[in-house]
């Protein structure tokens, strides 16, 4: 029985194993390099787009089930996943990361085998000893506000490789290797280095069943005494990337515990060559901004500061999705002032976003009401993010005081984002381009028109009504209320008739308006008053 058997798993999220089977990088540097041409295609923005989303099942008739079945069905929106912008960059990332760092570790190279000892040995010494590799390994960290998708947004790209690819033959030869391609830990909540090492050796053993838990988990080895042995695991099973999450426990370490941990790392990334990605809230950033300068100047992917959403074409890509996960007996159409009461009351962060819109069909159904409003939107967040209130309101009046009081919160200036909406933009416009994105936008064309001829009907009615209580409009009723809505759009000048004709072509207002031409980015009126 291994240590594995009787100790519980410390892995956060477990990858697949697979047998290794080679193609070609098509770049030539990544070229006759196992460890790399064992990875699974590099990815397009498309391809990533598809496969990182994330669309629960959904089936329009269930909106008419029970209350109690529906109340269940509800919670489906906890595991949707919209691939934005932010999470593109992020697997690009990690593509360019993990198969960079592998560039100067081919087993299969004389170079790699000399010096493979003698970076074990500059880990326990102090004095410098000479490799003939560099370390093409890059590190960098994550940091946001909590709530907003770190860690899933991480979990789905790491789920894109395999985790264990398992080598026995290449070109011919016989090449017997276990390759870790990802190893995820959470930092041990008092921020302890050995507690961390620790898990390390377990989490291994977890994976391949191996006993570094029972070798190295004695009392009798000191951190200073274990490090070593992390990295001499870590080359022996040539792991990819080591992401440690929570980075912010390290704050609670004892005194010095911090520094030396981060070094660590930094020693990980530039003498082994493995990369490190660290993930945490903004309670980290005191620990990191001082300690980890020397990894974030080696790094050729750039730390990545994850803000809340601004309200903006994102934020509408996102809403969009989500909305369409709605439980409701009568069909309630995503309006703009929804929109906006939805971002009001969660400051753009996704995890409340998400629960609030749970919440909100919650009491709808409850109340038997049936239909989301603004006002269950405000009282839903009111009632459940109570904890949260005062850290929202100062994130949406721009209370810098309150905010640098909050450890977990570290205020972001939106407009500092503003040079980059554009780039953004076009990210959106390939999102919403996508095949399997628009298979999940497209709400059901037949449920929204009668929805939208039964509004009149609806209003007059009691919010209590039950959709099966009202009558369906017959074939002839329905054509004159669609030559009225002509009729109507017809008398409807300027920019509202632009909106109207822009919501029939499936296009939001703001993107009716721009192709109009009454939107124009403000760029162009710098530039002329520069001219004049």
């Amino acid at each position: 029985m291994t240590n594995s058997d009787m100790t519980p798993s410390v892995l956060v999220g477990k990858g697949s194993v697979v047998k290794a089977s080679y193609r070609d990088p098509l770049i030539a540097s990544y070229r006759n390099n196992p460890l790399i041409e064992a990875l699974p295609a590099i990815l397009a923005e498309e391809e990533a787009m598809g496969l990182l989303a994330r669309y629960p099942s959904y089936n329009k008739e269930e909106r008419l089930l029970p209350n109690h079945l529906r109340l269940h069905l509800v919670q489906n929106a906890i595991q949707f996943v919209e691939p934005l912008p932010i999470h593109l960059d992020l697997e690009q990332r990690f593509s360019r990361m993990i198969r960079s760092g592998y560039q100067a570790r081919n087993p299969l190279t004389a170079e790699f085998k000399r010096d493979f000892q003698k970076r074990i040995d500059a880990l326990s010494s102090t004095e410098i000893t000479p490799t003939h590799l560099r370390s093409t390994a890059t590190g960098f960290t994550i940091i946001g506000i909590s709530g907003v998708g770190k860690t899933t947004a991480v979990e789905a790209i790491l789920s894109l490789y395999p985790q264990i690819i398992i080598h026995s033959h290449y070109q011919g030869q016989n090449f017997t290797l276990m390759q870790i391609v990802w190893l995820k830990l959470d930092c041990p909540f008092d921020g302890s280095i050995k507690g961390l090492c620790l898990n390390f050796f377990q989490a291994v053993d977890d994976l391949l069943g191996t006993n570094y838990s029972k070798n190295y988990g004695g009392k009798r080895f000191t951190v200073d005494q274990l490090i070593p042995y992390i990295a001499r695991v870590a080359s022996l099973h040539c792991i990819g990337v080591l992401v440690i999450d929570e980075i912010q426990h390290l704050s609670e370490a004892k005194s010095g515990g911090s520094r030396k941990m981060l070094n660590f790392f930094v020693q990980l990334v530039n003498t082994i060559g493995i990369p490190v990605v660290l993930v945490g809230t903004y309670k980290a950033m005191s620990v990191l901004s001082g300690e980890f300068r020397q990894i974030r100047r080696g790094s050729g992917q750039g730390d990545l500061v994850w803000d809340r959403m601004a309200e903006d074409d994102v934020w509408e890509l996102f809403v969009e999705s989500l909305w369409r996960y709605q439980y409701l007996q009568k069909v309630c159409p995503l309006k703009p002032e929804l929109c906006h009461a939805l971002y009001e009351v969660t400051q753009g962060i996704t995890d409340f976003a998400v629960k609030v819109y749970m919440l909100a069909q919650i009491r709808a159904i409850a109340t038997e009401k049936e239909s989301i409003t603004e006002s269950i939107i405000r009282s839903v967040a009111k009632d459940s993010l109570r904890l949260a209130q005062p850290i929202l309101s100062a994130l949406k009046t721009g209370d810098i005081k309150f905010l640098q009081s909050v450890e977990d919160v570290y205020p972001i200036d939106l407009a500092s984002f503003v040079q980059e909406a554009s780039k953004s933009t076009k990210v959106v416009g390939k999102i919403r381009s996508s095949p399997v994105i628009q298979k999940n936008l497209v709400d059901d064309q037949e449920d929204i028109s009668i929805n939208a001829q039964n509004l009149a009907v609806d209003s007059s009615m009691p919010e209590s009504a039950n959709i099966t209580d009202v009558a369906t409009p017959t074939h002839t009723e329905t054509n004159k209320k669609q030559r009225k809505s002509r009729n109507t759009t017809s008398e409807i000048d300027g920019l509202v008739k632009v909106v109207a004709l822009g919501a029939k072509k499936r296009i939001t207002a703001y993107e009716a308006l721009k192709l109009e031409g009454y939107i124009r980015p403000a760029t162009e009126y710098l530039k002329e008053e520069m001219v004049g």
